[in-house]
């Protein structure tokens, strides 16, 4: 049966509350799917966006609050191009509102549309493919060396926002068992991602060294899970999180205590890539392969 409206601007109120509702449907759909379960691996750092009036998106966790809610900061410019910031508060329950007056230049947009774009986002860098571990992940800079944040052209040092495409093709990789980063530091600084015979550290910015590191021996995953369980006892659960802290224990901790920098890295045998955007891709990827038909 056809609705009947009384005016346009009926219509048009009718129709709005639709597509806010369609929209909070796709943020709740989104969260129970891909985050929810995984709230507390999100990693602090800059992503970029699809939205093109933002220029990038960060995630902080307050450290004065309680672990149930992450703020989500959107850079933007104004008319004058001058970059301008305001908050969002992202909570465990799926809920997603800002904290400041939205800037008037993101006007074009409900706050559901940029509520789906902050879930949507996080969607992309998959929570559940990461781990937040307190162990060091190349915490040091070599002497004379400087890193992770770039000058502009005519700017002050800004950080730059991580493409998560680049997240995406990483965790797609054959073999990829999981990706770790510091937990206070997030992805600001160097991460990995462990594969059975190998650890591969990025940071994601040119001018930067991503490394491939070979490991003793292969992992045996399940054979780890199967100590913890042992030491737990029966009838406690098992979690990925403690079979991935173990798996960082046993074979990221031994190196990671050597190499705090880039250097040490490499003295360790550490083979080193200069990646840049033309070129990381192809050359990770197949440095990536290699090691895993070798």
């Amino acid at each position: 049966m056809n609705t009947k409206f009384k005016s346009f601007a009926e219509f048009g109120r009718t129709a709005k509350q639709e597509r806010v509702q369609s929209l909070k449907q796709q943020i709740d759909g989104i969260f129970e799917k891909s985050i929810k379960d995984d709230f507390d691996s999100i990693p602090v750092g800059s992503f970029k966006s699809n939205l093109p009036e933002i220029n990038s998106i960060s995630f902080v966790r307050p450290t004065s609050e309680s672990g149930d809610v992450l703020y989500a900061v959107i850079y933007s410019s104004d008319k004058e191009e001058r970059k301008i910031s305001h908050n969002w508060s992202v909570l465990r329950n799926g809920n997603i509102y800002p904290k400041d007056k939205i800037p008037v230049e993101l006007g074009k947009y409900q706050q559901e549309e940029i509520a789906l774009e902050i879930a949507s986002l996080l969607e992309r860098i998959n929570p559940a493919f990461i781990h937040l571990t307190n162990l060091d992940v190349i915490p040091l800079q070599d002497e004379g060396e400087s890193r992770e944040i770039v000058g502009g052209p005519t700017g002050p040092s800004v950080e730059r926002p991580i493409d998560p495409a680049r997240e995406e093709f990483l965790q797609s990789q054959r073999g990829a068992k999981f990706e770790f980063a510091n937990r206070d530091i997030g992805f600001k600084g160097y991460k990995g991602v462990v594969f059975p015979k190998f650890i591969y550290l990025e940071n994601p910015f040119r001018g930067n060294a991503a490394f491939v590191i070979d490991l003793p021996e292969e992992i045996d995953f399940e054979a780890i899970e199967k100590e913890l369980a042992v030491k737990v006892g029966e009838g406690v659960r098992v979690s990925k999180d403690d079979v991935r802290e173990a798996v960082l224990e046993r074979y990221w901790q031994p190196i990671s205590d050597k190499a705090k920098t880039r250097k040490e890295l490499v003295a360790l045998g550490a083979q080193r890539f200069i990646h840049t955007p033309e070129t990381w891709q192809e050359n990770i990827g197949k440095a990536i392969s290699e090691r895993q038909n070798s």
